[in-house]
């Protein structure tokens, strides 16, 4: 589950010609049909921010770093919130009332990827990365509109996302963070 909730919230950077805005907030739909035709189908909010920092140290020489947060708000079927800070992805499934907490030891290589997107169409765009075929349409506006691509447990993924905000002058880093609740089960991966 960590890899696919990393590489959906990754590939909205996979093409040269797509460009990640500061932040975004979406809803979202999600359908996974696995191998065998059977179906699940997920809704909820994406917000998404980079974090852009340039540092400079004792030899004056500057270094620029970016960290990608996100966080996937599931509200159907059941209730869960996934955040991440590009190190550390944090499951909350309220349903469960448990917290599962995972190192991302295999994350997506954007250059890698950005490197080998084509272009399709004027809204059509195909990357392939480390065998995993993703297509994504963008909308009029040049927003992400739809993600498609088979996992690697052969898992059809289709997500469409709608109500796209890029650059919100006033957002807030809250919406960003996965509060723990107390008395939930934490389990460490």
């Amino acid at each position: 589950m960590k890899k696919l909730l990393l590489i959906l919230a990754y590939t909205l950077a996979i093409n040269s010609d797509i460009s990640l805005p500061d932040n975004f907030i979406t809803d979202f739909n999600q359908k996974i049909t696995n191998d065998k035709g059977k179906v699940i189908k997920y809704m909820g909010k994406v917000s998404f921010k980079q974090d852009k920092q340039i540092l400079v140290n004792e030899n004056g020489v500057e270094q620029k770093f970016v960290s990608k947060l996100f966080k996937w708000d599931y509200k159907k079927p059941t209730h869960k919130e996934v955040c991440s800070d590009g190190m550390q992805i944090i499951v909350i499934d309220h349903d469960l009332e448990q917290v599962s907490k995972y190192i991302i030891d295999d994350g997506l290589d954007l250059e890698k990827v950005l490197k080998v997107a084509q272009k399709l169409t004027n809204k059509d765009y195909k990357a392939v990365y480390k065998d995993v075929e993703y297509l994504i349409t963008l909308n009029d506006k040049g927003e992400l509109e739809k993600i498609f691509y088979t996992d690697s447990l052969d898992n059809r993924v289709k997500i469409i996302f709608s109500n796209m905000q890029y650059n919100i002058k006033s957002f807030k880093n809250e919406l960003l963070e996965c509060d723990t609740p107390s008395d939930y089960d934490i389990i460490e991966g």
